[in-house]
């Protein structure tokens, strides 16, 4: 069950995570320093808070699937718990594209916010990037399995 798939799935949603995590932590050492809306300010905060969580919790979930993978649990275990991450790290950047779009508007309502959407929307560029690797990661697995029969 360790083929090269499995591993660059794995490394993949890690990286991803943790793309997360890194660029959750810059917004919010720079939001103070970004004028912007009160409203959007703890807006902003959420989404990163939750980002840092979900890193959290991806992580510990992979230690738990390379825990299976050692043990050689049933395929379908193991595949459930991969798509369960993907949907977790989709989750937050759906957070973070209500939140991009919301700022959008807020910086057409006044250029002063300007600052606080190129913050978030290039971490949340950063993101995506990380996320489209780890989704194309686990179609890419998905197939190989399937190829083999679920072996």
């Amino acid at each position: 069950m360790n083929s090269p798939a499995v591993l660059e799935a794995i490394s993949a949603i890690r990286d991803c995570a943790l793309i997360m995590l890194e660029n959750a932590s810059y917004i919010q050492r720079e939001l103070p320093n970004v004028e912007m809306r009160e409203a959007l300010r703890l807006q902003t905060a959420e989404v990163c808070d939750s980002m840092v969580g979900t890193k959290h919790d991806i992580i510990s979930e992979l230690f738990e699937i390379d825990e299976f993978l050692k043990s050689k649990t049933n395929w379908a275990v193991v595949s459930s718990r991969i798509d369960r991450l993907i949907k977790w790290l989709w989750e937050d950047i759906s957070k973070m594209h209500q939140l991009v779009m919301a700022l959008r508007e807020d910086s057409q309502n006044n250029q002063k916010h300007t600052l606080s959407l190129v913050l978030v929307q290039e971490s949340a560029a950063n993101i995506v990037n990380a996320f489209n690797c780890a989704k194309a990661a686990v179609v890419e697995l998905t197939n190989e399995k399937a190829e083999k029969g679920n072996a």
